[in-house]
C-alpha cells in the first residue's frame, strides 16, 4: 500500500513462483519494514489513542528504523509464497528455482477408462531439479509404472510393474511475470524410455521435446495464467508400436486463483496429436483433456490435485465417436507433491 515518506508500494506475491534470489526477497522484506515503520507507527501518531498510547509508541517510533526493518525481514517470510510452486497439473509456469536451490517433487498420475475391460495405469515419476542460476534450472527423474488390465483389448490380463526409464530437462526463463510484467520461459525434455506407458510393453524410445512457455499473472499475483506450447520428437518406440518413430504436436493452457491464503484452485486442459514417422499428413491421433487442480503450498511444501477429462479425441480406426482410447484413457488423475530446499 501507499505509505510513508518515501511512497512505496508493495504487491502480494500470489503465483506460487520463488522471487527470483535471496537479493529480491531481502528487498521486498525492507520494504515490508518501511511499511512497519511508517505505517504502523506513523499512522498510530494521528489515531486518536495516541493521547494514551503515545508515550509507549512514542519510544518504539525513536527506535532505530534498522530495527523495524529487521522486523520486515524476520516476518517476511509470513506473507511472502515460497517455492517454485507448480498450481497446475500438467500445464507449467514460467518461473525458475533461485540459484544455488534444489527441489524434490514426487508425481502419481492415474489413467483409467477404456470401453471396455476395466484399465489402470499408475505412473510415479520422481524428480530432483537444481538452481544453476536465477534463470536456469535443470532437473532430472526417474519414471515408474505399476499396470492392472482385465479385458481390455489387445493387452493381456494383469498386474505388474515397470521401470519406465529416466529423463532430464533445461529451463531458461527469458522474462519474470513479477520483474517484467509476464512471464517468458523455453525448456527442453529429453529422456530413455524403457517400456511404453500405455501397456509396459516393451521399446527403447529416445526423445526430445522443446516448448515455449508463458506466464501472465493480474489481480495482485492472485490469479495465474498460463500457456504452453511445443514439439516432441521421439525414435525407438517399435515394437510398442508399428513404426519406429514419432512426432507430437502438444499444447496447454490453463488458469489458477489464489481464493484464500496458501489455496489456489484452477481449471485447465492441453491437446496433444501424433504423427507417425514425422510426417504431418500421416494423422494417427488426436486428444483433447480437460479439468480442476487444486493447490496447496506452504514455506517448505505444496502439493497439487489435478484432474483431466477425455473431452473429445479422434484416431484411425476409433472405436467411440469423438474419442481416442488407443494410447489414451478417458479419466486422469494426477498428486503433485515437491519439498523446497
Amino acid at each position: 500500500r501507499d505509505g510513508g515518506p518515501l511512497g512505496l508500494r508493495v504487491g502480494c506475491v500470489g503465483n506460487g513462483g520463488r522471487f527470483s534470489g535471496f537479493v529480491d526477497s531481502f528487498r521486498v522484506a525492507k520494504v515490508w519494514g518501511e511499511v512497519v515503520y511508517w505505517g504502523a507507527i506513523g499512522r498510530w501518531r494521528r489515531a486518536r489513542g495516541w493521547k494514551r498510547w503515545g508515550p509507549v509508541l512514542g519510544r518504539l517510533s525513536g527506535m532505530n528504523k534498522s530495527f523495524w526493518v529487521g522486523l520486515g525481514v524476520a516476518t517476511a517470510g509470513l506473507v511472502l509464497v515460497r517455492g517454485d510452486e507448480q498450481v497446475f497439473g500438467w500445464v507449467r509456469g514460467a518461473e525458475t528455482l533461485p540459484q544455488g536451490h534444489f527441489d524434490v517433487y514426487q508425481f502419481i498420475t492415474l489413467r483409467t477408462g477404456k470401453p471396455e475391460g476395466s484399465y489402470h495405469a499408475y505412473d510415479f515419476d520422481t524428480e530432483v531439479e537444481y538452481g544453476f542460476s536465477d534463470t536456469f534450472q535443470a532437473s532430472v527423474a526417474l519414471v515408474q509404472h505399476h499396470f492392472e488390465f482385465k479385458g481390455v483389448d489387445e493387452l493381456d490380463d494383469g498386474s505388474f510393474y515397470r521401470f519406465g526409464g529416466v529423463e532430464a530437462s533445461a529451463k531458461y526463463r527469458l522474462k519474470s511475470p513479477f520483474k517484467d510484467g509476464y512471464g517468458l520461459a523455453l525448456r527442453t525434455e529429453a529422456g530413455f524410455l524403457r517400456y511404453d506407458d500405455v501397456g509396459g510393453i516393451d521399446q527403447k524410445e529416445f526423445f526430445i521435446a522443446p516448448q515455449v512457455i508463458l506466464q501472465k499473472n493480474y489481480l495482485d499475483d492472485t490469479l495465474v495464467l498460463a500457456a504452453n506450447a511445443g514439439v516432441e520428437l521421439a525414435w525407438g518406440k517399435q515394437p510398442a508400436e508399428q513404426y519406429d518413430h514419432e512426432l507430437a504436436l502438444q499444447a496447454a493452457l490453463g488458469g489458477s486463483y489464489r481464493f484464500t491464503r496458501n489455496w489456489f484452485f484452477g481449471l485447465e486442459s492441453r491437446v496433444r496429436s501424433e504423427y507417425p514417422n514425422f510426417d504431418i499428413g500421416q494423422h494417427e491421433h488426436t486428444v483433447l483433456f480437460g479439468g480442476p487442480s487444486l493447490h496447496y503450498g506452504t514455506k517448505r511444501w505444496w502439493a497439487t490435485l489435478s484432474y483431466a477429462y477425455q473431452l473429445w479425441g479422434s484416431e484411425v480406426d476409433a472405436v467411440v465417436s469423438d474419442k481416442a482410447f488407443a494410447e489414451e484413457a478417458r479419466h486422469e488423475l494426477r498428486l503433485k507433491t515437491g519439498l523446497n530446499f
